[in-house]
């Protein structure tokens, strides 16, 4: 399909510019960035399926399913050790050490997912008042214990192999919607739709494996190496930070929303921020599929590198821009459309969410600078910073403006980073001239 695409492309380019078509570079990058782009594109299929499942429980329903993913999302970052970008970056720049990085990130990364089980667990018994929340909670935890598998992910990622990544993904996307529309049919409730989640990261993982066994590479040649894993460590660690910053102010609006109001203030919110979420496949995929790019580009030519920066920089912002002004004027159509009149009260909510997309994209963006740079505690930093602003706009703004409170202090704090890099910036500029 991509390759169709790209042919298509080249007879229409015109002569003068076909040159940067045929550049082997451009051409990797094109069709990995066009086969992360169908995965997403597929995932509408998703959303789709997770609207029916919005107006099939009620807002209600949907709030107390909603506030589940959110509360054990908030352990993720136990997971994953802070590895991903880690990892990603090891591999492009140690591709001989492929065995020894897969395999002591993946043995981290099971003891991680264990540790987050547990504390999951043990957080929902202190923490939460209803026995079917915790059993929630209980169940989907389990997915932690089987997210090691994703290194494969992060693997495929750092050689440019979007298409196998795209492949697991859309499979599971499929089979999981079958199981999720199978049981809205039958008239299941919400404990049989949660276990439908569980099984898309069991399944995701089983086909990393197969399609890495099939490329020609074998799990059974992964090591751990102490050193390895000391080196992972000590790159990591100030990621586990920020990475847990950023997993508390993702989710905290929807758990405190549920602490101050109820599971249908939470199933109104979680309504209008999952027609936010589904264009964080934006960045995610540009700043995915060209993060190898520049850090080779940070290796051979700084110039070449910076330009890659500020073009990555003002792409992502515009991006932002056109999503967010079509959907404020679009709210109240979109709401009443996809969720039915019991979820009016979102139409706010999206509004003003609408815009957070903003300071998310460049903070994905700088992130990515961060990460090449080994400036890893300016990214803790302002993960921190912006983790502690949510939560204080939303003690205050939560009792006094409802729902919609929270959307704003996500718009506050999300938009934190680019204010304080920008700012720094300008104050460096200036010291130097």
């Amino acid at each position: 399909m991509i390759d169709q695409v790209f042919a298509r492309l080249n007879t229409v380019v015109p002569e003068k510019w076909k040159w940067i078509l045929e550049h082997g570079g451009f051409k990797r990058y094109f069709k990995n960035t066009g086969w992360m782009f169908v995965g997403q594109v597929c995932s509408a299929l998703s959303l789709i399926v997770n609207i029916w499942i919005a107006r099939y429980l009620g807002p209600s329903e949907f709030g107390v399913l909603s506030y589940v993913l959110a509360f054990v999302g908030m352990f993720s970052f136990i997971a994953n050790m802070g590895l991903s970008g880690v990892i990603v970056r090891d591999l492009v720049k140690y591709p001989e050490k492929k065995d020894a990085l897969l395999g002591t990130s993946a043995m981290i990364m099971c003891v991680g997912g264990v540790i987050a089980y547990v504390i999951a667990i043990v957080s929902s018994w202190l923490l939460v008042e209803s026995w079917t929340t915790r059993l929630l909670i209980m169940i989907f935890s389990l997915t932690f214990v089987f997210s090691s598998l994703g290194v494969i992910g992060y693997y495929f990622q750092a050689t440019v192999q979007a298409k196998k990544n795209v492949y697991a993904q859309v499979v599971t996307i499929i089979v999981s919607s079958i199981w999720k529309i199978s049981m809205i049919m039958l008239g299941k409730g919400i404990f049989w739709i949660i276990w439908a989640y569980v099984f898309d990261v069991v399944l995701m993982g089983v086909l990393f494996v197969y399609f890495f066994q099939k490329s020609g590479s074998q799990i059974s040649r992964w090591s751990i190496d102490r050193m390895v894993a000391r080196e992972l460590f000590a790159a990591s660690w100030l990621l586990v930070l920020s990475s847990a910053a950023s997993s508390v102010y993702a989710k905290i609006g929807q758990v405190m929303i549920g602490g101050y109001l109820d599971a249908h203030e939470v199933g109104v919110y979680s309504a209008a921020v999952r027609l936010v979420e589904i264009w964080y496949f934006v960045p995610v995929i540009i700043c995915s599929s060209l993060f190898p790019a520049i850090i080779n580009s940070m290796q051979t030519d700084r110039e070449k590198y910076i330009r890659r920066l500020r073009r990555l920089y003002i792409f992502l912002a515009g991006s932002a821009v056109v999503i967010a002004v079509p959907t404020t004027l679009l709210a109240p159509w979109l709401i009443t459309l996809l969720y039915g009149p019991a979820y009016a009260g979102a139409v706010g909510v999206l509004q003003i969410y609408a815009w957070s997309g903003i300071g998310l994209f460049l903070t994905l963006g700088f992130n990515q600078y961060f990460l090449a740079e080994n400036r890893l505690r300016i990214l803790v930093g302002l993960s921190l910073a912006s983790m502690c602003i949510n939560i204080v706009l939303n003690i205050f703004f939560i009792p006094m403006y409802g729902s919609s409170g929270a959307a704003w202090a996500t718009l506050i704090s999300y938009s934190t980073a680019p204010v304080l890099v920008m700012g720094i910036t300008l104050i460096k500029r200036r010291k130097n001239i």
